[in-house]
């Protein structure tokens, strides 16, 4: 799944920046996080907690360091999110002129996503033009219905003069060029009621589900509880539920000792008794 992903990326012109690249960079300019958990980000790239004009963009409300400014979005958005960053921080004529930016509806979609258009402006206004700004990408895209799309706008953004690409998973491929239009940005999808962000900790020997305390109000369980998480198209798991402060909202951390091949690492979920 992941090569597939940068063979369509890399066939569409996307430029690959190594983590190891941009590490050694000394003068970094403004860096947005985009499809990954704020601690995988931390992980790979401590520079994070203290540089200058960082930003998070992810629907689940968690984010531990201050430095790093947080804006939300719809769970499933992250087509939606990237067409509208193109639109606000991609200069190029070339880009400008791609008929899936053309035919978009701003307000409508920065509504429909709840990412407010204050919010991009924020980011586009902390963009430098005298130092290389940042798009950092986490492996939740690779999973995505729309993975295919979004790999071919990312390798729109690589081509920009005015930002670099930079993922935390690389897989290096070898494929000629075979450039594809990038399909028009679909209907955003509901992803109501209890959401679960699906994360593997290795350190765990058995499932947490970690949220808020609305969390678990609205799933009417307790801290501590002991209690079966179902999905609507996978197997159901027995989990023990931890409120947890930092995390607000209707979306919680699922915690996994192993690695499991889900569709997307966010599920709906609903919440029974373990009797």
């Amino acid at each position: 799944m992941l090569r597939e992903f940068f063979e369509i990326y890399c066939q569409n012109g996307g430029k690959i920046t190594p983590l190891s690249q941009y590490l050694k960079e000394e003068q970094k300019g403004a860096a947005v996080l985009l499809g990954g958990f704020i601690l995988d980000f931390l992980d790979k790239i401590p520079t994070l907690a203290t540089q200058k004009n960082v930003f998070l963009l992810s629907p689940l409300n968690f984010n531990p360091n201050s430095n790093i400014k947080q804006f939300l979005y719809e769970v499933g958005c992250e087509e939606s999110v990237l067409a509208l960053l193109a639109e606000f921080l991609l200069q190029d004529k070339v880009i400008k002129n791609q008929s899936f930016i053309k035919e978009l509806d701003i307000g409508y979609l920065a509504s429909e996503i709840n990412l407010a258009e204050e919010e991009i402006f924020e980011i586009q206004k902390s963009f430098g033009d005298n130092l290389k700004n940042t798009l950092i990408i986490g492996k939740d895209v690779v999973t995505h219905k729309n993975a295919k799309n979004i790999a071919k706008i990312l390798a729109l953004f690589s081509q920009s003069k005015s930002l670099e690409v930079v993922f935390l998973e690389e897989e290096k491929v070898s494929v000629l060029p075979h450039y594809e239009e990038i399909s028009k940005i679909g209907e955003v999808g509901s992803f109501d009621g209890l959401v679960a962000y699906l994360h593997y900790e290795h350190l765990i020997k058995t499932p947490i589900l970690k949220a808020s305390k609305q969390f678990g109000l609205v799933g009417k369980v307790g801290n501590g509880e002991k209690i079966k998480v179902i999905f609507d198209s996978l197997e159901a798991l027995e989990v023990e539920f931890c409120e947890n402060k930092e995390i607000k909202g209707m979306v919680g951390i699922l915690s996994l000792p192993k690695k499991e091949n889900f569709c997307f690492c966010y599920q709906k979920i609903k919440l029974d008794k373990v009797m």
